[in-house]
């Protein structure tokens, strides 16, 4: 019963915009992160999860866009770079901001098993 009213929050937050995120933004997020700027419930494991000193998690992620500066701009904390790809720790709201940025065509979970 827990389950299914957690999922009917989810849906009914979802349908009246709590993602955010129009379709476009979303369909650059793989299904993993697509779960977690839902907020729908998540599986820990599935991610690289670290906490900031304020208490905030943040998530490891590969970021695909050809224009950095774009994602420093934006105050964007960056890892690594490797060509066309930036690795970092997004927090949700940074992960939401990124997709909304027009050169980032893809943002990828980078797992605990790193790049896949």
């Amino acid at each position: 019963m827990r389950i299914f009213l957690y999922t009917l929050v989810s849906l009914v937050l979802t349908a009246c915009g709590g993602s955010r995120l129009s379709d476009a933004e979303r369909l650059k997020l793989d299904p993993l992160l697509q779960r977690l700027v839902s907020d729908v419930r998540v599986v820990e494991d599935d991610y690289s999860i670290s906490t900031r000193p304020d208490g905030v998690k943040e998530y490891g992620v590969i970021i695909y866009t050809d224009k950095l500066e774009e994602l420093r701009s934006a105050g964007i904390p960056i890892n690594s770079v490797v060509r066309d790809f930036a690795t970092a720790r997004l927090t949700v709201e940074e992960l939401r901001k990124v997709v909304k940025l027009p050169s980032v065509r893809a943002v990828r979970n980078s797992g605990k098993d790193g790049l896949w």
